[in-house]
């Protein structure tokens, strides 16, 4: 009792030099002793290099945190030591870090001109005071990577190497005075303060919530080719190195913390709390704390795969969906973890955001935020699918860690392809519903088949850009969302129908495999598609990845007219008499740009059915037929294996009433739905 009680109460930051950074003699026999008995847990480090190809040795940007929360001014003031290991083939002479926070600070911001900032607070006029975050570096020293050199007091400056605006303070540049080898490490030394903003773009407060993202200044990537290290663009997510995160949070004792990482130490202090979390082989760390949330915690447990403790912070509002928060992330953890590997941390933390807090449906290594509103269907499936898919975010950009800023559809678009299956295994599709005051859910009983879920928007702005144009170089943001998320997902699936599921998951899985813990590129996941398929799948992604293209194919025209034929006696001896023979032509048009193979099922009135086949290569194509039955129907693509048609409606046809199209059950179906909606809104007022 004695011993335990006493290692819940140790700071392992007390135990550092605050000169060197290292343990001071005491603590480390302390600590030995406390290790030994098992009564202060070290992070789990075993995991990730049992089942993935990692080292330790390997990590690249690691960093030694401790900071402090005052929720009355909404800042967090910190100091960190950041370890950096030059990777690369050629020297640096200069560091760059991240600032995102400074991209809140003033409405001049490249994040603010990329978009309509009014928006973020619903009033016109300037940035309210509220809503400025920043990050400021108060201190800065650097160690280089000869010991004999000592500490150097440097300083810094902003730098703009997207766009040149001067306005824009997300970029710092430090100039070293001696260069960074392959192969030489160098540590950094810095005091910084953060405001947080009102909760925008993923981070942020709400009353008593916070939400704690990219709230540090963190390293930019170097890469052979240099430092990958782009402003804070509205329309893009982040891009970091794997390393190790010891990270001290002091908050007041009335708030419940969760954190990317495992919980090592807690220290009661007067009238604050010390947690230390601890994590490896991850790429960021966030954290939150409101004195309003639920903990709970229950263990997933799977005979093949290893156990994982999900730890849920849920509001008292929403208490109700405990459960099905649990269970859609338990059923993440099972499906990725079968299909592409286990996932290899000890811990998992699930956040319910707060109302409006906009920190909702986002992912960080260990920790992911739901979001589920006060009224929610089962059938709606909130907050199962934004669970899904942030939890899968572990495997497809916790793992998988491709550059966000350059190519979001690595990751959005390969883990909306994994969510979906994931639901299509598990759930019943979702009903369409629709919220009227922004509360009221108003359901109809028309189920919303999954791989459909982005095809409205595709058809609005899939001729905008490609999946592989820069993510912040797109158009706008609704260019954005379709080429990171919707079009890849509906292109996934299409590929997967067309190479077979079997062999596509094989090769997701060796893809997942292979680059677990890396940051693999467009070229390296088309490569090992082709290796592991067995075929070259160039032709389809030129067309779907590289193009900013759209698939539609139709049957424009569907006749079928009687040919007069008389039909003559076997023995010459009996009058000849009609047959009735009917000519029937089928044609099939490409209307987009995207050329490939499709079948069309032919259906004659004595049930005949025929399929042909068409390479799609050219505008469009005709099928025609002498046959004693009269054409009944036709349809191209039957069996769907098409996701990214963009309009399926046109894809039969019934004779006659040659502008009658099979499809047009389902529009009126849709029709009724939004017809019932508005007698039931026009009621509420009655």
């Amino acid at each position: 009792k004695i011993f335990s009680t006493t290692a819940k109460n140790i700071s392992l930051h007390s135990f550092f030099s605050r000169r060197t950074g290292r343990l001071v003699p005491t603590a480390r026999f302390c600590l030995a002793f406390c290790f030994g008995l098992g009564l202060v847990q070290m992070p789990t480090w075993g995991q990730a290099e049992k089942h993935y190809r990692v080292n330790r040795d390997d990590l690249i940007a690691s960093y030694s945190i401790v900071c402090r929360l005052d929720p009355t001014s909404q800042t967090v003031t910190g100091s960190q030591r950041v370890t950096w290991h030059n990777r690369t083939r050629f020297p640096t002479d200069h560091l760059l870090f991240h600032l995102y926070l400074n991209a809140f600070q003033n409405d001049r911001s490249t994040f603010a001109r990329e978009g309509n900032f009014e928006l973020d607070w619903d009033v016109s006029g300037p940035v309210p005071e509220s809503y400025r975050g920043s990050i400021l570096v108060t201190s800065l020293k650097i160690h280089a990577p000869s010991d004999r050199l000592g500490n150097r007091i440097v300083d810094y400056y902003f730098v703009q190497p997207d766009d040149s605006n001067q306005d824009d303070q997300t970029v710092m540049r430090i100039d070293l005075e001696h260069l960074v080898r392959p192969g030489q490490k160098i540590e950094i030394e810095m005091e910084f303060r953060s405001k947080l903003p009102r909760g925008i773009a993923r981070t942020g407060w709400s009353e008593d919530y916070f939400f704690v993202a990219q709230w540090f200044p963190k390293i930019g990537v170097l890469e052979d080719g240099g430092w990958n290290c782009h402003q804070y663009h509205r329309n893009t997510e982040y891009y970091a190195d794997f390393g190790s995160y010891d990270v001290t949070l002091r908050v007041p004792s009335a708030y419940v913390i969760g954190a990317t990482g495992n919980l090592v130490t807690t220290t009661r202090l007067d009238q604050e709390t010390e947690y230390q979390f601890s994590a490896g082989f991850v790429h960021d760390f966030a954290w939150t704390a409101s004195p309003r949330f639920g903990h709970f915690q229950r263990v997933f447990e799977h005979k093949q795969l290893p156990p994982v403790n999900v730890k849920l912070l849920l509001l008292p509002e929403h208490k109700r969906y405990m459960d099905r928060y649990f269970t859609a992330a338990f059923r993440t953890l099972r499906y990725y973890g079968e299909w592409f590997g286990p996932y290899p941390y000890r811990t998992l933390t699930i956040v319910d955001p707060a109302f409006r807090s906009r920190t909702g449906g986002m992912e960080y290594p260990m920790l992911v935020t739901g979001g589920v509103f006060f009224l929610a269907p089962e059938r709606v499936l909130s907050p199962e699918s934004v669970t899904v898919h942030e939890v899968g975010h572990q495997w497809w950009y916790g793992m998988v860690a491709n550059n966000e800023f350059e190519e979001a559809w690595l990751d959005e678009g390969i883990n909306s392809w994994a969510e979906t299956r994931v639901l299509s295994h598990t759930y019943a599709p979702s009903l369409y519903s629709r919220r009227f005051f922004g509360v009221l859910p108003i359901t109809s009983n028309l189920e919303r088949p999954f791989p459909f879920e982005g095809l409205s928007v595709l058809r609005r702005a899939g001729k905008l850009d490609s999946m592989t144009t820069t993510s912040w170089q797109t158009r706008n943001q609704l260019s954005y969302r379709v080429n990171s998320y919707s079009k890849p997902e509906l292109v996934m699936r299409t590929l997967e129908n067309f190479m077979g599921k079997e062999l596509f998951l094989q090769a997701m899985h060796a893809y997942f495999q292979r680059y677990a813990f890396h940051h693999p590129n467009t070229t390296q996941f088309k490569e090992t598609l082709n290796e592991v398929s067995g075929s070259n799948w160039d032709w389809f992604f030129d067309q779907t990845f590289d193009s900013a293209g759209v698939t539609d194919y139709a049957i424009s025209n569907l006749q079928s007219t009687i040919i007069p034929r008389l039909k003559k006696s076997a023995d010459n001896a009996h009058p000849t008499t009609e047959e009735t023979i009917y000519f029937s032509e089928v044609v099939v048009e490409r209307n987009g740009n995207i050329r490939l193979p499709v079948s069309v099922l032919i259906v004659f009135e004595d049930g005949t059915q025929l399929r042909e086949y068409w390479d799609g290569q050219a505008p469009w194509q005709r099928f025609a037929y002498e046959r004693p039955a009269r054409l009944q129907m036709a349809q191209v693509d039957p069996d769907n294996l098409i996701l990214i048609d963009v309009n399926p409606a046109n894809n039969s046809r019934k004779y006659p009433g040659s502008d009658f199209s099979l499809a047009a059950t389902k529009w009126a179906g849709l029709w009724m739905f939004w017809f019932q909606n508005l007698i039931e809104t026009l009621g509420l007022f009655s």
